[in-house]
């Protein structure tokens, strides 16, 4: 899965920092600057590939994918891009579309997520990760955040996480030394996921 010919160039980049752990204090400080505040409830299936410079999951029977473009002063910028057919996926993603026939959905045929990755079976080419997100998002100025636990569904397990994100570095940087981050590892959350990595903690 290292391949990284694409058919389609991703759009929507963006600079992010994840720190692992609960981290109540700088939680407590977002939700006082937050100009706006969201919760939401969301799946996820992540499908973890031996090249961690792609972030791929599936949300809602829509293929997520995104890619490491640089890193700098700690923070990873990544561009991401949605998929609901194989033809723009990008390669080697495109046959992962078709293997799990993301698009039946669209046809009105039934359709359950577990049950395709599971006749996959061991020789699929990545490892699927099912996960139930509580978020709680907030905006800060030009800059979002979220503060979001995420409970693994093989193991029950729960992991805490906080990321700040956007496209200014210089606004980013400011607002993670003030939530106090700032030695912190930066920790994309399939990484955390990836039990080789185990690098989340709850």
């Amino acid at each position: 899965m290292a391949s990284k010919n694409t058919t389609s160039k991703p759009v929507g980049k963006r600079y992010e920092y994840r720190v692992w752990g609960p981290h109540r204090s700088a939680r407590k400080l977002l939700s006082k600057l937050a100009t706006s505040k969201t919760t939401e409830r969301v799946k996820d299936c992540y499908l973890l590939v031996d090249d961690s410079s792609w972030n791929v999951k599936i949300r809602d029977n829509t293929l997520k994918i995104k890619q490491l473009v640089t890193a700098k002063d700690g923070f990873e910028h990544w561009a991401s891009d949605r998929h609901r057919s194989a033809a723009s996926t990008p390669s080697p993603f495109d046959e992962i579309f078709e293997k799990l026939r993301l698009d039946r959905p669209q046809r009105g045929k039934k359709y359950n997520l577990i049950d395709e990755v599971a006749a996959l079976g061991a020789d699929a080419g990545f490892r699927a990760v099912f996960v139930v997100k509580q978020r709680r998002r907030y905006r800060i100025g030009r800059l979002r955040a979220e503060a979001t636990d995420i409970e693994i569904r093989e193991t029950g397990e729960v992991l805490h996480t906080l990321s700040i994100e956007g496209d200014d570095l210089e606004e980013l940087t400011a607002l993670r030394d003030r939530l106090g981050l700032t030695d912190h590892e930066n920790i994309a959350v399939h990484d955390a996921l990836d039990p080789v990595d185990g690098s989340g903690s709850a």
